[in-house]
């Protein structure tokens, strides 16, 4: 079974910063998703022949892709980034013909590196689709610029804010002078984000205010053409409402989607985090602690159902691999979601979303550990998500489907 995977990102700024269209399927008691697709087996030939017969950079890379996401779906990881790399080494040299393409190798590459704990190596992924982007398309080009704002998320997720707060303030700045509303706003709420998270870890509420202020600000005067992004600061300063104890917030928002007539698409209102568990306190044995179980070949599927309220249904683990006992710390985040209520349609039940998600249960590799030329993970664990809803959910149709490679 192949789903397509969700690699390439940088097309919608939108994409990026709200719940995408899913899976929809109408209301039933016996509600069933098959999907098509080709298999791992077909997608490997069309991949060796392509490359056989000298086909151009464009072509293989796009039968590339298509290979990787199936390998990474059977939970593959390292065959598929090294489906990637291999591709990435013969095309390299052709990325100021084919920036696009060049870089969504690159780009896929890095998210293959967050599942697998792979901190260096999606440090660098993240370099090259950056690099790539800005040596084939002018330098005002958005899609530079948004390419620049993924390079600043890396740095953050890898633990230097203070570099992500400054390329957030350069993108915005340079979007700003180019008329790039979309862009520049994005890298704002990018910025003002990381400037409430790091005053919130140190419990410096000036810093917080701040923050709160400017997305009340994005929120109640966006710049033309990025209105949308209005919801998300909105979106955002409720959540910070929640965090404080105000539900009020929410119920407003969720209240002012039902009385216009609902969302065409799932918009994430509401979620409680992944509550990962404290290391530290783990007895000798237990399945979380990194030091007594294998942390490779570790995921999930789950799938769930966005019902016309807006609310989750029907959550379940369609397949895995490996120990699956820190499971349940993702479907308890997933049943607590809140969604716009969704739009009718002439007045008839509206249809429901289903949603397929994959996360990976690893822990990022440390540099070289005294005594020991033998790699160790860090000791903390980290929960890695990625979008897998099939792109082919308005016409399902019946496939043989490819299994799993078997749970170790």
């Amino acid at each position: 079974m192949k789903l397509p995977v969700r690699f390439r990102l940088a097309a919608s700024l939108g994409a990026i910063m709200l719940t995408t269209a899913a899976m929809a399927a109408p209301e039933a008691e016996n509600r069933e998703i098959v999907v098509v697709g080709q298999s791992l087996k077909d997608t490997q030939k069309a991949l060796a022949d392509c490359i056989a017969r000298a086909c151009p950079p464009d072509e293989e890379i796009r039968a590339a892709l298509a290979h990787a996401e199936n390998q990474f779906i059977t939970g593959d990881y390292r065959d598929a980034k090294a489906t990637l790399n291999k591709t990435a080494g013969r095309n390299r040299k052709h990325g100021d013909q084919y920036p696009i393409e060049v870089s969504d190798l690159f780009r896929a590459s890095s998210r293959i590196s967050e599942h697998l704990g792979e901190a260096d190596q999606f440090k660098l992924a993240v370099l090259d689709m950056r690099d790539t982007l800005r040596n084939g398309l002018p330098a005002d080009d958005a899609r530079v610029m948004v390419a620049q704002i993924e390079v600043g998320d890396s740095r953050a997720k890898l633990g230097y804010p203070k570099e992500a707060h400054r390329i957030y303030e350069e993108i915005a700045d340079k979007a700003l002078k180019a008329g790039h509303n979309r862009v520049a706003t994005y890298a704002n709420l990018r910025r003002l984000l990381l400037e409430y998270s790091v005053a919130d870890e140190s419990d410096y509420k000036a810093g917080k205010t701040k923050a709160i202020d400017g997305l009340r600000q994005l929120a109640n005067h966006p710049l033309a053409g990025a209105e949308d992004f209005a919801l998300v600061a909105e979106v955002t300063l409720a959540r910070f409402d929640r965090k404080a104890g105000n539900e009020d917030s929410t119920a407003s928002i969720v209240k002012r989607f039902a009385e216009s007539g609902g969302a065409k698409r799932p918009i994430l209102l509401s979620s409680q985090p992944i509550k990962m568990p404290d290391n530290r306190g783990l007895e000798s044995g237990n399945v979380l602690s990194l030091g007594q179980t294998n942390i490779e070949d570790r995921w999930i599927d789950v799938g769930f159902w966005i019902n016309t309220s807006g609310l989750v249904s029907d959550t379940e683990i369609l397949r895995s691999s490996g120990n699956t006992d820190w499971a349940k710390l993702v479907t308890e985040s997933i049943k607590s979601r809140i969604y716009a209520p969704l739009s009718t349609k002439d007045g008839a039940t509206a249809p429901g979303f289903y949603m397929i998600e994959r996360y990976s249960y690893t822990a990022r590799f440390m540099d070289e550990v005294t005594g020991t030329r033998i790699r160790q993970r860090a000791p903390i664990p980290r929960i890695e998500r990625l979008d897998i809803t099939p792109e082919n959910y308005d016409q399902p149709v019946s496939a043989p489907a490819e299994a799993a490679r078997p749970a170790r």
